[in-house]
């Protein structure tokens, strides 16, 4: 008998470590649902900027603390205490106390390729009105995605290159290599231009976006996310 359960126990094993495996490759591949804005060092299983997918639950303890923002409905929660399950525009919450709001966000911004975005280059670049007419509106998918910070957010889906030009004035451009971690330029030290238009151009897509005038700080990750 003790022959037969040796011999058991490494198939076991095995089946054990291949669940272990298929689980991650599918939290890997699943598409994101929310971002991990910050979180409480206590907590296990995710960390600060990780995407977490629908279906995932993150255990918080009695006063663990997360911050989870949904790409889809632009919601914001701040949880703390419980078992949390990610849902797809928000959180399940057992045994724990949540609060939400939601932020202008943009969840994943419209992409341009670098042919569209050399020929259009955003509102900034249109043929003047004439004197005697009101200047008309730019179609929405022109206008600039607009980041109420300095230092936004830049998500890319594999690790490589992105360049940051600015469109609408005379700037050296910014060269950044980056992981497929979202980035928080503010705290890399890149501080762009208040009320500047920039074009942060990935492979061969490229986002438009400008920089709030009014510019006075780190706002939430969500609303600062630029995401290819």
């Amino acid at each position: 008998m003790r022959g037969h359960l040796g011999s058991v126990a490494p198939i076991t094993v095995a089946i054990v470590l291949a669940g272990a495996v298929a689980q991650s490759a599918w939290a890997q591949s699943a598409a994101p649902a929310a971002l991990v804005e910050d979180v409480s060092a206590s907590v296990a299983g995710v960390d600060a900027f990780d995407y977490v997918p629908a279906g995932k639950q993150i255990q918080l303890g009695s006063a663990g603390k997360i911050v989870l923002g949904y790409l889809a409905s632009c919601t914001e929660e701040t949880i703390v205490g419980g078992t949390v399950t990610v849902g797809s525009d928000e959180s399940s919450v057992a045994g724990g106390a949540v609060q939400r709001k939601t932020v202008a966000c943009a969840g994943k911004p419209m992409q341009l390729t670098a042919e569209q975005s050399g020929k259009s280059g955003g509102l900034v670049f249109r043929k003047p009105p004439s004197t005697n007419t009101a200047p008309a509106p730019a179609p929405a998918a022109d206008r600039p995605r607009a980041i109420p910070s300095a230092g936004p957010v830049i998500s890319v889906p594999k690790p490589g290159r992105v360049t940051i030009a600015r469109v609408d004035a005379k700037a050296p451009p910014i060269v950044l290599d980056l992981s497929a971690k979202p980035i928080d330029l503010g705290k890399r030290g890149v501080r762009l231009t208040p009320g500047g238009t920039y074009r942060a151009t990935y492979g061969a897509s490229a986002i438009l976006f400008e920089i709030d005038a009014q510019s006075t700080g780190e706002t939430s990750p969500l609303a600062r996310l630029i995401r290819f």
